[in-house]
């Protein structure tokens, strides 16, 4: 079972080492001094206390990082930022993430949405946002530090009724 916890400057180094594989490489991060040089949010002790989350398994006695999230602030909006230890990707581990963020969501956020934007080629995230009650906002293109990318926005149904 998955358990969030503190959000650690270990947990930001460590997720920084992460390497995902292909085409999903686009989520490498730099090393941890780059992207604390660039002063990233994941690297500023006030951000990570504030609007990030780590989050925990258990696994043969060991507890292990298994993924995290960001909530972003910003008026009506919560942004949500999230990422998956490439370990544990495409092994259903997505959907109880998903899980965990939404029911922190409502717990803290009864008057806002939540909202988040993937990668269009990320058809497995696409898939689990989707089951996990999101829907399509929009499309758009975006400069990343990789270069212009497409992107969609998406956003999560309360109600399980509304769709834009």
């Amino acid at each position: 079972m998955l358990d969030q916890t503190e959000f650690t400057e270990d947990y930001a180094k460590e997720i920084s080492t992460w390497k995902y594989d292909n085409a999903y490489s686009v989520y490498n991060f730099p090393n941890w001094d780059k992207i604390a040089e660039q002063k990233w949010a994941i690297t500023i002790a006030d951000k990570r206390k504030e609007e990030f989350k780590a989050v925990t398994i258990e696994l043969d006695g060991k507890l292990q990082l298994c993924g995290y999230f960001r909530f972003s602030i910003n008026s009506q909006i919560v942004m949500l930022g999230l990422g998956l230890n490439p370990r544990f990707c495409g092994r259903g581990y997505g959907k109880q993430l998903m899980s965990l963020i939404i029911h922190e969501f409502e717990q803290r956020f009864t008057d806002k949405f939540l909202e988040l934007e993937v990668r269009a080629f990320n058809k497995r995230a696409i898939k689990c946002y989707t089951k996990a009650g999101f829907f399509k906002v929009q499309e758009y293109k975006k400069e990343t530090p990789v270069g212009i990318d497409n992107f969609i926005l998406m956003r999560y149904d309360k109600s399980g009724l509304l769709k834009v």
